[in-house]
């Protein structure tokens, strides 16, 4: 009860200050009882612990039983000891996903999680003994993709975060394969095709954050806004690491990874999103760093640099203070 006066006196503050509106300070007003009304998730216990992490020790034994044996299991063999395991965690997690303990619902998560990653050997195990596809890149491309499906199916179904990391791990996983089928197609290896592949793939996962989070998704915003924050700032980072035939595309890609990382750490302040500030914020100091190393090395000295630089960092952080209060009271 005390914590519920304290946050009907808190909406009142902000409304008095400008940072909610009337009408918004009445929706928080109706809400909080309705959530204050509603009982806690039952939370994780050690049992259920116990049982996760035997079951994974039980996966683990019968996958090394599988691989010593692989070569004597034939064609058969290997497709069904990879097939049938997927297909009974995907078949016992649909079973269990409407069932009525919690303790069970969450079991439905985890073996639609191990399910959906496990999926794509199973494709690939399938296609290969078929010989449907045999060339390395196509195969690991194509059950990539087709894992990504299963998994993107499991998160319509079961839109849990479980089901959320299976489909971005995978998705992830396509994206990397489909470098390595470009760069098997396509050689030589283009950083700047390589880049805007990146841009896209990481700019879809953080258009379905925002997708989500006009649906109130908060679980899943966070992993969609983790995997597309990691690829959006790791691709201009890596590629500007590479050699370039002219010194101006190596400074171009440098600068696109600047624009990068500053654009993720002015999105935080928009979104107020930790994942944004972090991940923009570390790889703008892995880039100054490496181009400090490689540019001015002989020029400035590098400790003088830096500390020039982090000086500029921490003054533009302390100016942020105010466009920030700024942003909330539009919101």
């Amino acid at each position: 009860m005390a914590k519920q006066e304290s946050l009907s006196s808190k909406i009142e503050e902000w409304q008095r200050e400008g940072l909610i509106l009337a009408e918004q300070a009445e929706a928080l007003g109706r809400r909080e009882p309705e959530e204050a009304a509603t009982p806690p998730a039952r939370r994780v216990r050690a049992d259920e612990i116990l049982v996760y992490l035997g079951s994974l020790v039980v996966f683990l034994a019968m996958a090394f039983l599988v691989g010593l044996n692989w070569q004597a299991l034939g064609s058969a063999g290997r497709i069904l000891s990879v097939v049938v395991p997927t297909f009974a965690m995907l078949a016992l997690g649909w079973w269990l996903r409407g069932a009525g303990s919690a303790r069970l619902r969450r079991g439905a998560q985890a073996l639609w999680l191990g399910g959906c990653l496990l999926s794509g050997l199973a494709f690939g195990a399938t296609f290969y003994e078929l010989d449907i596809i045999t060339e390395f890149p196509v195969l690991v491309l194509a059950s990539c993709l087709l894992a990504t499906a299963v998994a993107g199916a499991a998160l319509v179904l079961l839109p849990t975060i479980p089901q959320s990391i299976a489909f971005h791990l995978c998705g992830s996983g396509a994206l990397f394969a489909f470098l390595i089928w470009l760069a098997e197609t396509f050689p030589p290896l283009n950083p700047w095709r390589n880049l805007v592949v990146g841009l896209v793939v990481g700019g879809s996962f953080l258009a379905l954050s925002e997708w989500l989070r006009a649906r109130e998704r908060r679980g899943l915003v966070v992993v969609s806004r983790l995997f597309g924050a990691l690829i959006v700032s790791a691709f201009p980072f890596f590629m500007a690491m590479e050699e370039f035939p002219a010194a101006w595309q190596k400074t171009a890609m440098e600068a696109i990874a600047f624009v990068v990382s500053i654009a993720l750490i002015a999105a935080s302040l928009k979104r107020q999103s930790h994942i944004f500030l972090f991940s923009g914020a570390a790889f703008l100091a892995f880039l100054i760093i490496y181009v400090n190393s490689e540019h001015f090395a002989d020029r400035i000295e590098v400790p003088i640099a830096l500390l020039v630089i982090g000086a500029a960092l921490i003054g533009l952080g302390l100016g942020t203070g105010r466009p920030r209060k700024r942003i909330q009271a539009r919101q």
